[in-house]
């Protein structure tokens, strides 16, 4: 075994020691279950005795003397409520427009993994395991400086770039390992809820949304080691804990009142949702001169409120701004005092 897995190999083992990332990890699987569980049960459909309630529901209302005289208000003058009066069935129109209906009683949200994939859970499990694993960085990169173990640890691998490396490589491969096994295992238990309802999704879009499970996972990973080269550059992880604090929430605040108009270029949300879901539209803001005296937005490539931001784009934003931070921690790693 070479010095460079031995030193990876200790890194994963001092990784793995620390109660503060296995609770982070804990975090990483308990919180996306949690999500599952909710989706699942919010997404659940009537039982037969819900049904047979809201049967019995629907056939008392439909007995009371307001209702069938509605109706027949409804029958003398249909057009008052909505019913075409040259219709070859003005009676079932009637009926369906003004008596009690099933669905006035219940409403259930079927579970679509497409909606999910775009618009619900699965861009929250992947944001949870971004802050998770962002904070697992950290966490493994402060605690080495809050109880000074860096310097002992310098000792017996005196190449500082090397432990540097290794760090970063065992936090990194950690992360994603476990972000990935978290957001396959989502999606798979969501599809597997389809089948055993009889509902399955369909054709491809099952292989989407564990696609966007995994970009999430590179993403999360690439969290960790954001937490991680940004904590040995600035020796403190409650400074990484404000940066993305100020990065995530002040940032995306900021560029909405005073930045451009065309934010997403620089937005980190905007590029984080590209990311994640293999491109995003965001709103664009559009001058005066767009708008007419009716309100109508006039024509023009420049009148456009909608933005577009690719997978490349965000991928892009994110690599460089990693590379950066990344480079300067490592710059004042090899060179700064670590006493």
């Amino acid at each position: 075994m070479t010095g460079t897995a031995r030193l990876l190999k200790v890194e994963l083992s001092r990784l793995r020691a620390r109660r503060a990332v296995l609770l982070l990890l804990a975090a990483a699987i308990v919180v996306p279950a949690i999500i599952a569980i909710s989706t699942v049960l919010s997404t659940r459909p009537p039982s037969g005795a819900e049904l047979a309630s809201v049967q019995a529901q629907v056939e008392a209302e439909t007995a009371l003397p307001r209702t069938q005289r509605t109706l027949e208000k409804c029958l003398e003058n249909p057009t008052r409520y909505g019913v075409d009066a040259s219709g070859t069935d003005v009676q079932q129109a009637c009926e369906d427009s003004v008596l009690p209906q099933p669905e006035w009683f219940y409403y259930y949200e079927p579970l679509d993994l497409d909606r999910e994939r775009t618009f619900g859970s699965g861009t929250v499990v992947v944001a949870v395991l971004g802050v998770v694993m962002f904070l697992m960085g950290a966490t493994f990169a402060g605690h080495d400086w809050a109880t000074g173990s860096m310097s002992n640890q310098l000792l017996f691998q005196p190449r500082r770039a090397r432990v540097w490396a290794a760090k970063a490589l065992a936090v990194t491969l950690a992360s994603l390992v476990v972000a990935a096994v978290v957001t396959t295992a989502y999606w798979l238990c969501l599809g597997l809820v389809l089948q055993v309802r009889d509902d399955a999704a369909p054709d491809g879009v099952l292989l989407e949304a564990l696609q966007q499970g995994w970009r999430g996972a590179c993403f999360a990973a690439a969290g960790a080691l954001g937490g991680y080269v940004l904590t040995m550059l600035s020796r403190s992880t409650v400074f990484s804990l404000g940066a993305l604090f100020a990065v995530s929430v002040a940032g995306g605040i900021l560029l909405g009142t005073i930045g451009p108009d065309d934010r997403g270029t620089l937005d980190p949300t905007i590029n984080a949702q590209a990311i994640i879901t293999d491109g995003t539209e965001y709103y664009v803001s559009v001058p005066e001169r767009c708008y007419n005296g009716s309100g109508e937005e006039a024509a023009g490539d420049d009148c456009d409120d909608r933005g577009e931001r690719s997978l490349q784009q965000g991928v892009t934003y994110y690599g460089v701004l990693l590379a950066g931070v990344g480079a300067a921690s490592l710059g004042s790693f090899r060179r700064r005092d670590v006493s």
